[in-house]
């Protein structure tokens, strides 16, 4: 009989626990699942109850070698970096016989795996390391550009709103947003139509 166990780990990037529960549950590993707590710090600390969780973990619950399967929803959930660590917890399971099976890679790494195949299984890690970095760089990149462009934007109006109220025999919409270093578009999409704001102001010299 196959026993299928499942792993999580926080602080996966790109990948959060609730993502890593949902494959897991979708392959059919939802039934056994542990949930590993264990930061970089308490591995640098060598803190002896998350190590004692992580090796209990491993160990299998069949006496004959094949029968255990761990299941992580991707490579990278089953250690903190993709070399010592990582090969460290893969030479674990294969020495309790439990075979490990990343889903996100499709990769299985069975007892007495080959090393080719444990350098595949960093590979793995590694790649997906790098793919998180660039996704979340993408990301932060692109919401600082859109931060940027709102702070110009504001600015730009800032300079143009008193002078879009002018008379247009006095200074021409070209001449504001050539000042405001925008399009005159960008100053109807804003500001409104000039003749519109130039009413209104008229009104409310009228009214003061």
């Amino acid at each position: 009989m196959i026993h299928r166990r499942g792993y999580v780990r926080e602080g996966v990037a790109g990948w959060p626990v609730a993502r890593q529960l949902q494959v897991l549950t979708d392959a059919g590993y939802g039934a056994n699942i542990y949930h590993d707590t264990m930061t970089a710090a308490d591995k640098r600390g060598r803190r002896v109850s998350a190590l004692s969780e992580r090796a209990a973990m491993l160990r299998p619950t069949s006496r004959k070698a094949g029968n255990d399967v761990i299941g992580v929803a991707t490579i990278r959930a089953l250690a903190l970096n993709g070399g010592p660590d990582l090969i460290a917890v893969l030479m674990a399971a294969a020495e309790r016989g439990a075979t490990v099976h990343a889903l996100a890679e499709e990769l299985e790494v069975p007892p007495g795996a080959p090393l080719a195949l444990i350098r595949d299984a960093a590979s793995a890690w590694d790649t997906g390391r790098r793919n998180a970095q660039t996704a979340e760089g993408r990301a932060i990149g692109t919401q600082r550009a859109s931060e940027a462009a709102a702070a110009r934007r504001q600015r730009a109006l800032a300079i143009a709103r008193p002078l879009w109220v002018l008379p247009t025999n006095e200074i021409t919409s070209q001449e504001i947003a050539t000042r405001a270093g925008v399009s005159i578009a960008t100053l109807h999409n804003h500001l409104g139509g000039r003749r519109a704001a130039q009413r209104r102001q008229g009104k409310e010299k009228g009214s003061a």
